[in-house]
């Protein structure tokens, strides 16, 4: 019976061990889909810091003024996606999608008709049951958020939608914990689990409970 009970107390001390992740800020994304949300948030947010920048035409920088690739490639270049500097380059761009999957962050490129040259490029602020709406640098108003529906001049417009975010590099952005996954198990691991499949308990010595090979027969 001693023998068993050491057996079964060695057992106990030598229990699977928690696999522990890297201990990750609780202000930090931990997958890529919460990585690419926080982004499209981080997105917005910088953008709506200009608002009300007077619009110039060239204009790429906060110190001479935006146009409307000048901001939007501005705002993404902040992320470290790198997007052409016409309006025209970037409707060429990232993946092409339809208006209601288009999200925060989205590009959204106007025409005057179907068949003309993009003219306008704006960046989607939201798109719900309030309608389109997009922030851009128009030389009317500078930087400034407009609804589609509740615009007649833009709503008169043929519209298009691009996904330019996917291009970020999340992991430089938020750091490698969104790509990580549980380590394999060590061998140690895998040889107590095995152990514990053989095993049944008997009884709690201490406050531990204790098993023991010789109360499983071979199955």
């Amino acid at each position: 019976m001693l023998e068993v009970l050491t057996t079964c107390l060695a057992l106990a001390n030598c229990a699977p061990t928690t696999l522990n992740l890297t201990s990750i800020p609780a202000d930090l994304p931990t997958t890529v889909a919460e990585a690419e949300k926080r982004l499209r948030k981080d997105v917005l947010d910088y953008a709506q810091l200009y608002m009300g920048l007077p619009y110039r035409y060239g204009g790429t920088s906060p110190v001479s003024g935006f146009d409307c690739s000048g901001f939007t490639s501005y705002i993404m270049a902040h992320f470290k996606v790198s997007i052409s500097r016409s309006s025209r380059d970037q409707e060429g761009q990232g993946e092409k999608i339809d208006l209601n999957e288009a999200q925060p962050g989205d590009l959204l490129f106007f025409r005057r008709s179907a068949n003309s040259r993009v003219f306008h490029v704006a960046m989607v602020y939201s798109n719900d049951q309030d309608g389109l709406k997009f922030i851009h640098s128009c030389c009317s108003k500078g930087i400034a958020i407009d609804n589609l529906k509740e615009s007649s001049y833009w709503s008169a417009k043929s519209v298009s939608a691009r996904r330019i975010v996917h291009k970020a590099d999340l992991v430089s952005l938020y750091g490698p914990q969104i790509m990580q996954v549980a380590p394999a198990p060590t061998a140690t691991q895998v040889v107590t689990a095995q152990l514990e499949e053989k095993i049944e308990p008997i009884g709690l010595i201490a406050g531990i409970e204790t098993r023991c090979f010789a109360a499983v027969p071979n199955r």
